[in-house]
C-alpha cells in the first residue's frame, strides 16, 4: 500500500481509513436512493463546493467538470500519514511534529504489506517524500 505525508490542520477530524470525499470524481453513494439526502452526499458536496437544495440534498443538476476535479484536504501545521493505494485516506491521527508522527508510525504503520520501519527510517522517507520498503535489490512502494 502506498504511503505519503500530508500536512493538515491540527484539528483535522476526517475519519481514518475512509477515502477522502474530495478525491471522488462522482459521489461515493447513490444519492438518488436517498431523496431526503444523506451525510455522505452532503460531505461530498461540502468538500466539492456543490450547493444544497432547499430540501437539503446537494444540487447535482449543477454538477459540472469543475466539481468532478479532485480536491485536496485542507493544509495546515499538522502531520498525518495517508495511504495512496486507493483514492487516498488518512491512516494516522494528526500530530504536531514530524517526530511524533514517526514514533506513531514505527509502532502502528507499515511501509509495504506487513513490513515496518524504525522512526528514523520513517523520518528519512518522509523527508525524501518517498515511502517504500527495501528487500534485497527490490524496492516496494
Amino acid at each position: 500500500m502506498g504511503r505519503e505525508l500530508k500536512r493538515v490542520p491540527l484539528d483535522f477530524d476526517y475519519p481514518l481509513n475512509k477515502v477522502w470525499y474530495g478525491y471522488y470524481l462522482i459521489p461515493s453513494t447513490c444519492y438518488e436512493k436517498y431523496m431526503a439526502g444523506c451525510e455522505g452526499c452532503r460531505a461530498f458536496a461540502k468538500i466539492k463546493g456543490i450547493p444544497l437544495t432547499d430540501y437539503g440534498c446537494p444540487d447535482f443538476s449543477e454538477f459540472t467538470k469543475e466539481f468532478s476535479k479532485a480536491v485536496e484536504p485542507p493544509t495546515g501545521e499538522g502531520y498525518q500519514l495517508w495511504e495512496t493505494t486507493t483514492e487516498g485516506s488518512p491512516q494516522s491521527p494528526v500530530f504536531k511534529t514530524l517526530d511524533e508522527l514517526c514514533e506513531w508510525c514505527e509502532e502502528n504503520a507499515t511501509t509495504f504489506a506487513k513490513f515496518k520501519a524504525t522512526k528514523e527510517q520513517w523520518k528519512k522517507m518522509f523527508e525524501n517524500d518517498f515511502v517504500c520498503h527495501k528487500q534485497g535489490n527490490a524496492i516496494f512502494i
